[in-house]
């Protein structure tokens, strides 16, 4: 009879990772618990940060209990697929963006039309059954069409397709979606640790499972694109980044990075002919895949500009260092100084990368987890779940500390308007909606810095013993 692989493991070891297990299924029980029917605001918000502390715990056991390396994988893939079916048994919380997703899948499927009109065109039309007039009035920002890239559209329309108007067809997918970036994950070779950690993340089960924020969709595509960048395929890569930027137009900040062209591997000697031809070879196929991914929606009559520009113009949330920003350079100004400064950052980075990998034996892979980064630090607008577009990348390359600021991302979710709802507070007439108190932004921060600092001791640490 064959040994249960379980069985090969210390017992303080199965402890440590039943502790582990325990915490986060009773955070994914908290989500499904805070999304019942006839809840308040202040329900939902404790079920919230309830679920976020008891990741944070599980992540800490996580994180400094080495001996967790040695879990069967079998172990971290089947609690990883729990923990997901509970969370996708959960409402959306605090969030009303899934009601946009399952309307532009209704539009996508019917029409191949969801961005030349906006919700509100559809206010009146008769022929909508009840349950769609339901979606229409939870709509956020209904006079505004749509800002969701082709690729999310196809996957709205999908859901659609399986079943009409229920969020629960879009969980299942996004299901799916996240346990492909944790098989990537593993294909990378991440130590069975850090497997664990993106397997029991608070952020992924609240945002991509329960509320069902298609983010992780981009941070997959660029898991592949990484791939594919490793293994000197340019037309992959140029697919891959081309379906990216069809998804989220952020993943335009990573192009300086993974746009240069990998170092030959040992005894193979390139010219720079042969790196402008591999240039020349991604930029078409991101283009062509580009061009396809928008072709179908350009000729039924619209795209996703109109929305993006509102939201490049006008939208600001929970912003980190671009709140400073904007105290210096008021108005529109802000907006464009800190694309400049962005453009600065990768750049910087950029230039960074390529002369230490020059200088290296081995070459590493251009971190475009901190291009990433840098994009959310100057950005008028953060939401929690933008942080699962760098989350696996940066497990990808050897770093953790992103893992770190995801977890007080939600903390986003105390803002004067949520604050205002749980009754907690009372907003006077010229106090601005969904404001971040000061604090919250700069401990968001902070977080930031300390898991950038500890990331960085630990390679130094890692270099000096291998020297």
């Amino acid at each position: 009879m064959p040994s249960d692989p379980l069985l090969k493991i210390s017992a303080s070891t199965a402890a440590s990772a039943s502790a582990v297990a325990g915490l986060s299924l009773i955070g994914a029980g908290l989500l499904v618990w805070g999304s019942q029917p006839g809840g308040s605001t202040g329900h939902a918000l404790a079920a919230v940060l309830g679920a976020s502390a008891l990741g944070t715990v599980a992540l800490a056991v996580v994180a400094l209990d080495r001996r967790l390396d040695h879990l069967p994988l079998a172990f971290v893939l089947l609690l990883a697929l729990a923990l997901r079916l509970v969370a996708i048994s959960a409402w959306p919380l605090l969030e009303d963006d899934h009601y946009r997703y399952l309307w532009d899948g209704l539009r996508t499927a019917t029409s191949l039309d969801p961005y030349s009109l906006p919700p509100s065109a559809f206010f009146k039309d008769t022929s909508l059954p009840p349950d769609w007039q339901d979606v229409l009035s939870g709509i956020n920002n209904p006079d505004i069409p749509t800002l969701y890239g082709p690729v999310l559209q196809g996957l709205f329309a999908v859901a659609y397709t399986l079943a009409p108007g229920r969020l629960g067809a879009l969980q299942g997918l996004l299901l799916l979606v996240d346990m492909a970036v944790l098989a990537l994950l593993v294909q990378q070779g991440l130590p069975r640790r850090w497997l664990l950690a993106y397997a029991v993340h608070p952020l992924v089960l609240k945002e991509a499972m329960a509320s069902a924020h298609p983010d992780g969709v981009l941070a997959l595509l660029l898991l592949l694109a990484l791939l594919f960048w490793q293994r000197r395929n340019a037309w992959g890569l140029g697919a891959m980044l081309g379906l990216a930027v069809a998804t989220k137009v952020a993943a335009l900040v990573v192009l300086p990075l993974l746009l240069l062209s990998p170092r030959a591997p040992p005894g193979v000697v390139t010219s720079a002919l042969d790196q402008r031809a591999w240039l020349l070879k991604a930029v078409l196929a991101m283009t062509a895949t580009l061009a396809l991914a928008y072709l179908p929606f350009w000729l039924a009559g619209g795209s996703d500009a109109q929305g993006l520009l509102v939201f490049g113009q006008q939208w600001r949330f929970n912003p980190l260092a671009w709140r400073v920003l904007e105290t210096f350079v008021p108005g529109s100004t802000a907006r464009w100084t800190a694309v400049a400064v962005v453009a600065m950052g990768v750049g910087a980075l950029a230039w960074r990368w390529r002369a230490n990998r020059q200088a290296a034996q081995r070459a590493k892979p251009p971190p475009l987890d901190a291009a990433l980064v840098v994009l959310l630090l100057l950005s008028p607008v953060v939401n929690a779940w933008y942080w699962l577009w760098a989350l696996a990348p940066s497990l990808a390359l050897g770093r953790t500390w992103l893992a770190v600021v995801a977890l007080v991302a939600p903390l986003a979710y105390l803002n004067s308007s949520v604050l205002q709802e749980a009754g907690l507070i009372s907003l006077g007439t010229g106090d601005a909606p969904f404001t971040v108190p000061w604090p919250l932004a700069i401990l968001q921060v902070g977080a930031l810095a300390l898991g950038l600092w500890v990331d960085a001791a630990r390679a130094r640490a890692s270099k000096q013993a291998g020297a």
